[in-house]
């Protein structure tokens, strides 16, 4: 006998998986950005275009990896 729904219960988890990483590293990757430039701010610096691309690439990559990690922590 097979319980409704069974069928579905593996891709309705991977979504679910792939939603909430993208939920944390959206949210996560404002919360470092917002912090990043309240630092600069208290210190009284001017963030220069190629210093702000430098931590967005650097914030992107580090979310990236941590993501990474975390579904292979599933498999």
């Amino acid at each position: 006998m097979k319980a409704e729904g069974g069928d579905h219960s593996m891709i309705n988890l991977s979504v679910q998986q792939v939603l909430s990483l993208w939920a944390h590293g959206t949210v996560l990757r404002n919360l470092t950005g917002a912090a990043v430039a309240g630092i600069y701010r208290v210190a009284g610096k001017n963030m220069a275009p190629l210093e702000a691309l430098v931590w967005g690439i650097g914030q992107t990559v580090l979310t990236l990896i941590i993501s990474f990690s975390r579904i292979l922590a599933t498999l």
